[in-house]
């Protein structure tokens, strides 16, 4: 029996297909705007019983049953974010509104100190105006800094708006934690042929290798430079240490963060700025080349032009989270397609064989 689509030319083909999926990636992303806000509870609550998967499948191998397993990491966890809450959320708050006061004067009198720099490089004969050259990084910041005690004000007051939201989250991540498996396991079977066991398979290993691997990066970094800030006497020591050791969940968030933590502080004082740079380079390179390699795993490779594009649709679709998983679900994906669709490396022509 001949197909009907075997009697039409492939040019015309490709022309039909190509529309229809540019349609159907629009449908899709309508369809998502709509329902965002309980994809994102859901996709928060998944990724939290991923993490907290880990130690409840420990105290299982101890000879305890899941449900008791779970309800001690469950409690436990909540027990230590609310402990961190009460002891560093006062003081987080107190350094971010200290911050917003402070930078717009920042702003204004680091200019002196950098034309003082610039003195000094003519002295020395060295061709580098650094004078323009913060004027114009610091015209780059976001406009938004300057509003900055506006925000710190809606920022509290939208965390207690979003009580409602922190727990459903909190109770989805418990069911999750309790009946996760089986929903993802009754949606991935609907898949045709092979795909829902390499999509179960994949997303395994790349969740658990990167976020596994991240958090407990991240988590490090966020309580080292914390810590080292602290003893360092460094102005803002809470936001700096979090904001960079949070960051380090987005590929290149932590280089972002540490030039612009850097830079800020170099408006008080340069030596402040180089010393936060220095310090923070050091420990950075500290725990990439010491620890990070054994635990981050291995993670299937994603060229470095899909990790960026990955992570600019990421942002587009999902915000922040999406930022947060958008290399692992571009490594997901980029596994499942070579083991259900394989095919020969093209050899690049003069390349030696």
């Amino acid at each position: 029996m001949i197909r009907p689509l075997e009697k039409l030319p492939r040019w015309l083909i490709w022309e039909i297909a190509i529309p229809l999926t540019i349609l159907n990636g629009w449908l899709f992303y309508k369809l998502f705007q709509t329902f965002q806000a309980p994809i994102a509870l859901l996709v928060t609550a998944t990724l939290l019983s991923f993490l907290l998967n880990y130690p409840i499948e420990l105290l299982m191998k101890q000879g305890l049953k899941r449900g008791f397993s779970v309800l001690i990491i469950f409690l436990l966890t909540l027990g230590g974010i609310a402990l961190l809450g009460a002891l560093l959320v006062p003081i987080l708050v107190t350094q971010l509104t200290e911050l917003a006061n402070k930078l717009p004067v920042w702003l204004d009198s680091g200019g002196e100190q950098f034309q003082a720099l610039d003195q000094w490089l003519m002295a020395h004969q060295i061709p580098l105006d650094t004078s323009a050259l913060v004027a114009g990084l610091a015209d780059a910041l976001p406009e938004e800094l300057g509003q900055l005690p506006d925000q710190v004000l809606e920022l509290v007051t939208g965390a207690a708006d979003s009580v409602i939201g922190i727990l459903v989250t909190v109770v989805l991540t418990l069911y999750m934690l309790l009946h996760g498996r089986e929903f993802w396991y009754g949606l991935i079977r609907w898949l045709p042929g092979n795909w829902g066991l390499e999509v179960r398979v994949a997303l395994k290993e790349q969740f658990k290798n990167y976020f596994v691997g991240q958090a407990t990066v991240a988590g490090l970094m966020a309580a080292t430079l914390t810590t080292v800030f602290f003893l360092l006497k460094i102005p803002f020591w809470l936001v700096l240490g979090l904001s960079i050791g949070g960051l380090v969940l987005i590929p290149f968030g932590d280089t972002v963060a540490v030039l612009v933590a850097s830079l800020l502080l170099s408006f008080q004082s340069l030596w402040l700025g180089l010393e936060v740079f220095v310090v923070t380079l050091v420990i950075d390179q500290l725990i990439d080349n010491g620890v990070a390699p054994r635990i981050l795993g291995n993670l299937v490779g994603v060229n470095p032009v899909w990790v960026i594009l990955s992570l600019l649709v990421g942002a587009q679709f999902g915000g922040v989270l999406g930022l947060v998983i958008a290399v692992p679900l571009a490594g997901s994906i980029k596994r499942i397609f070579n083991d259900l669709l394989p095919f020969d490396e093209l050899t690049i022509e003069g390349e030696s064989s």
